[in-house]
């Protein structure tokens, strides 16, 4: 029987960590909360520091190594996630705000704890930082990779389960479709609770339909 390769490319690599972190904060329950918030943070950083390179990528390849004329040499570095935002600025044009920098910065400090030495925070913290992290997944995907991936968990329960389950996700995103939706009136959802129902009635967050008080 013929042996079939196995193959991720940058963005099925990163979405199929993110799909983890999700699933972890979702549907886990093989795991202490406390082992289900280290593996989710290390999962959404793998995935975030994908999808950052997988937008170097399809500038130039050779951008996704730290030193390009080492490209495509696996023997060499590739960026770090910092590295990443700053030739994503520099190169692609694109500003990141500098509440998604320390996002980032603190997740990637977060992962190094986790993965190089010893890790100590509140279960508070640690859900805020997982929470604002996919956020940035979803958002920085959406914006400049032209991929909405939430559509990858709205085929069963698992974006009803996040929003409901993991509250600092559901308070950074909602602010930040909110934020792109700056003069458009919105009213609050009968389903998620969040101010993210826009005129035409479908909740920006959730995606559940709902007339708008005018209408009824």
């Amino acid at each position: 029987m013929a042996r079939q390769a196995i193959r991720f490319d940058l963005l099925t690599n990163a979405r199929d960590s993110l799909r983890r972190a999700i699933s972890l904060l979702t549907w886990d329950e093989d795991h202490t909360e406390h082992a289900t918030l280290k593996h989710a943070i290390t999962n959404a950083a793998h995935a975030i520091e994908l999808l950052l390179k997988e937008r170097l990528r399809r500038e130039n390849p050779a951008f996704v190594w730290q030193n390009v004329d080492k490209f495509p040499n696996l023997d060499a570095q590739t960026v770090t996630t910092q590295t990443a935002m700053s030739r994503l600025k520099v190169v692609c044009g694109i500003n990141f705000d500098e509440a998604d920098v320390k996002t980032v910065t603190a997740l990637r400090n977060t992962r190094n704890a986790i993965e190089h030495y010893e890790w100590n925070a509140t279960e508070s913290e640690a859900r805020v930082i997982v929470g604002k992290a996919l956020s940035f997944a979803f958002g920085f995907s959406e914006e400049h990779l032209g991929i909405d991936l939430s559509q990858d968990f709205k085929r069963d329960d698992t974006w009803r389960l996040l929003i409901e389950q993991a509250e600092a996700f559901t308070a950074a995103h909602s602010d930040r479709v909110k934020s792109k939706a700056p003069n458009t009136y919105l009213d609050i959802c009968s389903v998620c609770g969040q101010e993210t129902v826009p005129a035409l009635g479908s909740c920006l967050l959730c995606g559940h339909w709902q007339p708008m008080l005018s209408d009824l």
